[in-house]
């Protein structure tokens, strides 16, 4: 059986060419991060802490039993006195929507937009 390939057309190139450059645009302008464009969000029944985090270091709040890292515009929850310890393991966050929660401790971490304002959270 004789089979015919079909060419390009010059139409159908352009076509895809722009397809695949909207593809990669949409993918930059989703990942970009501006600095000390994201902020953390921590909250520990009424205490309510925001935090930049194009600031790195360690901080510590009075009245929270905790001890969060700020490291290349992520944030993590690096001590706690929660007795698994689920909270440690999630690691770094750093996009908006991202959350850490201690439930033993009532603690909140939430990344979101400066822009950005928060609807409703609960501690």
């Amino acid at each position: 059986m004789n089979k015919k390939f079909h060419m390009i057309k010059p139409f159908e190139a352009v076509i895809i060419g722009i397809i695949l450059f909207g593809s990669i645009a949409a993918i930059f302008i989703m990942n970009r991060s501006g600095s000390g464009s994201r902020t953390a969000v921590i909250r520990c029944g009424d205490v309510r802490h925001e935090l930049a985090l194009n600031e790195d270091g360690l901080f510590r709040f009075d009245g929270i039993d905790a001890e969060f890292e700020i490291k290349n515009g992520k944030i993590r929850l690096t001590e706690a006195s929660c007795p698994d310890k689920i909270c440690e393991k999630t690691g770094y966050i750093g996009s908006s929507g991202q959350s850490i929660i201690c439930v033993p401790n009532k603690i909140t971490v939430a990344v979101v937009d400066s822009d950005e304002s928060i609807d409703v959270m609960v501690g």
